[in-house]
C-alpha cells in the first residue's frame, strides 16, 4: 500500500502506464547510482592506487544507453517533449488537436521502424556473437533492450494520439 500511495503521488497518468513509468525510473536510478559508484571506484583506484577499474569505458557507455532508452518512453507518456508554441495563441484549438495527433503519428511511425532497424541490428550481433572487447559482454542483448524501449514508445505515442483525438474537451 506504501508503494501504492508513493506511486499515485508522484506519478500521473493512467493505471499502467505511472507503473511502467515507475519502473523504468528506479531502473535508471539504480543503474545510474552504480554508474556513479563505478566512476568514484575507478577515479579513487586511478589515484590512491595507481590502477583503475577495467572495462569502465564499457559499463559506462553500455549503463548510459540503459539510462537514455529507459527515459524515452518516461518522457513520451508524460508528454515531456521540447515543444515550440510560438504559434499556439494565434491558431485555432482544432489545428493544434490534430496538428498534434499527425506529429504523434509520424513520430510513432518513425520510432516503430528504427526499434525494427535496431532489432535487426541486434539479431546480427547475436548471430555474430559480438562482445564488447574487455569484458566480454554480449552487445546484442543491449541492443534488443533498445529496440524494446524504442517499440514501447512507439506504442505510447499512437495511444496518446488516439486519446488526443477522441479527448472531449478542446
Amino acid at each position: 500500500m506504501l508503494l501504492t500511495r508513493l506511486v499515485d503521488k508522484h506519478h500521473g497518468g493512467f493505471g499502467l502506464a505511472k507503473w511502467l513509468t515507475f519502473t523504468l525510473e528506479v531502473i535508471s536510478s539504480l543503474i545510474l547510482m552504480g554508474l556513479m559508484l563505478l566512476t568514484c571506484g575507478d577515479v579513487i583506484g586511478r589515484y590512491l592506487f595507481n590502477n583503475s577499474i577495467n572495462g569502465t569505458t564499457e559499463l559506462t557507455e553500455l549503463a548510459l544507453g540503459i539510462i537514455i532508452f529507459c527515459q524515452i518512453p518516461v518522457v513520451t507518456i508524460a508528454s515531456a517533449h521540447v515543444v515550440v508554441d510560438i504559434l499556439d495563441r494565434l491558431l485555432p484549438s482544432i489545428f493544434l488537436r490534430l496538428s498534434g495527433v499527425i506529429s504523434n503519428l509520424i513520430v510513432g511511425a518513425g520510432f516503430y521502424y528504427l526499434a525494427g532497424r535496431i532489432w535487426f541490428m541486434a539479431e546480427r550481433s547475436l548471430r555474430r556473437g559480438v562482445f564488447t572487447e574487455f569484458l566480454q559482454i554480449p552487445v546484442a542483448y543491449f541492443i534488443q533492450f533498445i529496440s524494446v524501449m524504442m517499440y514501447l514508445s512507439a506504442a505510447v505515442l499512437v495511444i496518446v494520439a488516439v486519446r488526443n483525438l477522441f479527448k472531449k474537451d478542446l
